[in-house]
């Protein structure tokens, strides 16, 4: 069972925010001065998609919302005729057949 950490909307928005740039479990655990074990089961919450936690729900929110923009502008760059950003999204689309 996973601890119960009460964060506030301003902490739970930056954890938002920074997951959405694609910072680690571990550095985030860090900015908030989690203990050792906090952080390891903030970590083990995010794998497990132990969304009924706030602190997972915001981290993987974060996530993909920091995914979303990014492949938005992988498929521009694509639709502009980058043969890389092309490449990048038939591997997505194999990725998630």
């Amino acid at each position: 069972m996973f601890w119960k950490m009460n964060l506030n909307a301003e902490q739970l928005d930056m954890v938002e925010e920074m997951a959405g740039l694609f910072f680690s479990t571990d550095d985030i655990a860090i900015c908030l001065e989690m203990n050792e074990l906090e952080s390891e089961e903030f970590t083990e919450g995010v794998i497990c998609k132990a969304t009924r936690q706030p602190i997972v729900a915001a981290y993987l929110r974060g996530w993909l919302s920091g995914e979303v923009l990014l492949r938005k502008a992988i498929k521009q760059a694509a639709l502009n005729g980058s043969s890389p950003s092309q490449q990048q999204l038939l591997n997505f689309q194999k990725e998630n057949r």
